[in-house]
C-alpha cells in the first residue's frame, strides 16, 4: 500500500461519500502516526461559521468561493488510509494552507461547537505541546 508525507496545513483531495472530492486539511498530530483533518466546504446558510475562509491572497487559490471548515466532518488518519482516499489524478497534496490560516483553523476548531470532544481534546494537547 502506498504512503505519502503529511505536513501541517496540507490539503488533499479524497473520495468520501456521498459525493467523492471532499478537501481536507492536516490540522493536527494526533499521534506518531496519525493525523487530525478537517474538511473545506463552501458556505451554506446552515453552515458553522466558526472558521470562515474568504478568497483572496491569505488562502490557496483553490478556494474559489466563501468556504468553511466543516468540523462535523473532522476525521484522524495515517499516511496510508489517506493514500488509500485520495482523488485519482489529485495532485498531492492538492495544495496548502499558510501557518496563519492554519493557525486560525486550529484555534476555531477549540471553539467549535461541532468537533468531536475526542478530537478537540487531542488538537488541544497537539496546541499546548507545539507551544
Amino acid at each position: 500500500m502506498t504512503s505519502i508525507t503529511i505536513n501541517l496545513g496540507d490539503a488533499f483531495l479524497i473520495d468520501t461519500p456521498p459525493n467523492s472530492q471532499h478537501l481536507y486539511i492536516a490540522i493536527a498530530q494526533t499521534s506518531e502516526t496519525n493525523y487530525l483533518f478537517v474538511n473545506v466546504t463552501t458556505r451554506r446558510s446552515n453552515s458553522e461559521t466558526s472558521c470562515l475562509l474568504i478568497p483572496g491572497s491569505d488562502v490557496p487559490s483553490f478556494i474559489k468561493s466563501e468556504s468553511v471548515v466543516a468540523y462535523q466532518y473532522a476525521r484522524e488518519m495515517d499516511a496510508i488510509d489517506l493514500a488509500g482516499l485520495i482523488t485519482p489524478g489529485s495532485p498531492i497534496p492538492k495544495g496548502y494552507f499558510s501557518a496563519n490560516v492554519l493557525a486560525r483553523i486550529q484555534q476555531s476548531g477549540l471553539a467549535s461547537k461541532r468537533l468531536k470532544n475526542r478530537y478537540k481534546i487531542a488538537l488541544k494537547a497537539f496546541l499546548e505541546m507545539s507551544d
